[in-house]
C-alpha cells in the first residue's frame, strides 16, 4: 500500500512537473525594426534631385500577424534646402498578406506619406499597394490616390525585385522601376510622358555575422521622369542594423 501511494505521488509530481516546463505556445504577434544610414536618399531613381543627397539616416517598425496582417511605420531624414534640417518623411502603412501556393503570395495594402516640417501638407497623400510574389521574384504596384506635389491622382509605380544569394553571406540585389503618370492634378499639369522606365539597381549586399547588421552598395542606372528628363546613374552606399 506505502509503494503503491509513494508511486502515485511520484506520478502526480511528474505530471505537474511536464506542466510546468511545457513550451509556451508561439505568438501569433510579432514586431521587428530597423535602423540605418545611406549615402543619399533617392526616392523611385530620382537621382537628379535627391530627397537628400547627403548621409541619410532612415528607421522601420513592423508589426505582423499570424494571420497574415500588417502595419508599419517607415522614416527617412530629408534635405530641402532648410537652414535647419528639420524635414523628415513618415510612411505609415498596413495591409494583409496572404498565400495561394508554396511558391506563391499576395499582399494587398495602403500607405500614408507624412511630410513633416516643409513648409506644406500639398505633398501628403495615400496610396495603395498591390504586390505579387512567386518564389524569389516579387512585383509591386502603388497607385497615388490623390493629387500631392510630387505626384497625380492615378500615378503608378511599378516595381520588380530579384535577389540571389551568393557565397560568404552575400546577396546580389537587382530592382526594376516604371511608372505610369496621368497628365494633369491640382500641382502637376505639365508631364510630357505617360509610361516610362524610370530606374534599374543593381548591388550587393552582405550580412555580418551575428551582429545584426548588412552593409551594402547600390549601383542606379537612371531613367527619366515625367518630364523624359534623365536621371544621373549612381552609387548609393549603406548600413543597415535589424532587431
Amino acid at each position: 500500500m506505502k509503494f503503491t501511494l509513494k508511486a502515485l505521488g511520484l506520478s502526480v509530481v511528474a505530471s505537474a512537473s511536464s506542466l510546468t516546463f511545457a513550451e509556451a505556445p508561439a505568438s501569433p504577434h510579432s514586431v521587428s525594426g530597423n535602423i540605418g544610414v545611406l549615402s543619399s536618399y533617392n526616392l523611385r531613381g530620382i537621382t537628379n534631385v535627391p530627397e537628400n543627397k547627403d548621409a541619410t539616416i532612415q528607421g522601420g517598425l513592423d508589426y505582423s500577424h499570424a494571420l497574415g496582417f500588417y502595419a508599419g511605420w517607415w522614416g527617412s531624414t530629408l534635405n530641402y534646402g532648410s537652414d535647419n534640417g528639420s524635414e523628415f518623411e513618415n510612411d505609415f502603412y498596413a495591409g494583409y498578406k496572404g498565400t495561394i501556393n508554396d511558391d506563391l503570395s499576395y499582399t494587398l495594402g495602403a500607405t500614408y506619406y507624412y511630410y513633416y516640417d516643409i513648409g506644406t501638407s500639398d505633398a501628403n497623400g495615400f496610396e495603395t499597394m498591390l504586390g505579387l510574389t512567386y518564389k524569389d521574384v516579387s512585383f509591386t504596384m502603388q497607385t497615388l490616390l490623390e493629387d500631392t506635389i510630387w505626384g497625380n491622382t492615378g500615378d503608378t509605380y511599378f516595381k520588380a525585385v530579384y535577389s540571389y544569394p551568393l557565397p560568404k553571406d552575400f546577396s546580389l540585389d537587382t530592382a526594376l522601376g516604371l511608372y505610369a503618370y496621368k497628365d494633369t492634378g491640382d500641382f502637376i499639369s505639365d508631364s510630357s510622358e505617360s509610361f516610362g522606365f524610370r530606374h534599374f539597381d543593381i548591388g550587393l549586399s552582405k550580412t555580418l555575422a551575428d551582429t545584426g547588421l548588412t552593409a551594402n552598395m547600390n549601383y542606379t542606372l537612371g531613367g527619366y521622369d515625367r518630364n523624359d528628363v534623365k536621371q544621373k546613374n549612381k552609387v548609393v552606399f549603406g548600413l543597415k542594423y535589424g532587431f
